[in-house]
């Protein structure tokens, strides 16, 4: 049985636990320029919203991440979350709050819409039907920008970089050394998708205390069409494997009534804004 939890203490764990999330998987270091909008949703708890219209679509985004002890043991988890979006850039993100790697019919889920034609966003989850409502600040449009390794107009059969692009030279030694590679473009769940690899070394003697290399290499794969993230893949030592991924993708209008409080559920008003990018 599920104890009965705040939706504002929800909201916090929520806020922290995709914050992480963003510094290991699915937000995790990629060129700077792509705005996820619904997908890698840590952006949402970093202060700002971002809105992305005339490009409808919903799906499902499979986490899991696979940690291998010194022994050989593996330990995977695996989460599953609901993502929403219309032509007017409305979002819905349904996401299940439970100990890792355990969901079932009774596990709440904790929902975030973001209304940018109302200027508001809701918080809700399952277990108190209650949605906190919040201001959305709107400075104006913003236009979508795309990442400079990686372009939208770029052909479907673009070839991948000859040869890996240092994104910067590092002046602390004892800093790591960055190089981003351009992958080219393939074709997931039936979207043309453009990538990149990120590759971070801490050499040995830098300042984390390592006596040999660490390297972490990251993958993300983003679809100009939609502007979202369909996959990411992520290695580190230090923490296992991380994947991130959307299946079940349909580009048809989701239903309007998905991007407000049910009628059941009790409103009520929270008087921090949200600044709308």
């Amino acid at each position: 049985m599920w104890i009965r939890v705040n939706c504002l203490a929800l909201w916090a764990l929520w806020a922290s636990a995709a914050i992480a999330q963003v510094t290991t998987s699915a937000g995790r270091s990629t060129e700077p320029g792509y705005w996820y909008a619904g997908v890698g949703l840590g952006s949402h708890f970093l202060g700002s919203v971002s809105s992305v219209t005339g490009a409808p679509y919903s799906a499902e985004e499979i986490t899991e991440s696979v940690q291998t002890l010194a022994d050989g043991t593996h330990i995977t988890h695996t989460s599953t979350t609901k993502v929403y979006r219309d032509s007017e850039g409305r979002t819905r993100t349904e996401r299940p709050i439970g100990a890792p790697g355990v969901e079932g019919a009774d596990t709440p889920v904790m929902t975030e819409i973001v209304d940018p034609v109302a200027h508001v966003r809701y918080m809700m989850n399952t277990s108190d039907k209650v949605a906190h409502k919040q201001t959305i600040e709107s400075p104006g449009p913003r236009p979508f920008l795309k990442s400079t390794a990686v372009s939208a107009s770029s052909s479907a059969s673009a070839a991948p970089s000859a040869a890996p692009r240092k994104a910067r030279e590092t002046p602390d030694a004892e800093g790591p050394e960055i190089t981003t590679e351009r992958l080219g473009a393939q074709t997931i769940e039936g979207l043309t998708v453009e990538g990149t690899r990120q590759t971070i070394t801490w050499p040995a003697g830098s300042r984390m205390g390592n006596d040999r290399p660490i390297t972490s290499v990251s993958e993300n794969w983003m679809s100009p069409d939609l502007k979202i993230m369909v996959l990411s893949k992520n290695h580190d030592p230090r923490s296992g494997e991380h994947t991130t991924r959307l299946v079940n993708i349909s580009r048809a209008e989701p239903d309007l009534n998905l991007f407000q409080p049910p009628a059941d559920y009790t409103v009520t008003e929270e008087t921090r804004e949200v600044l709308l990018h």
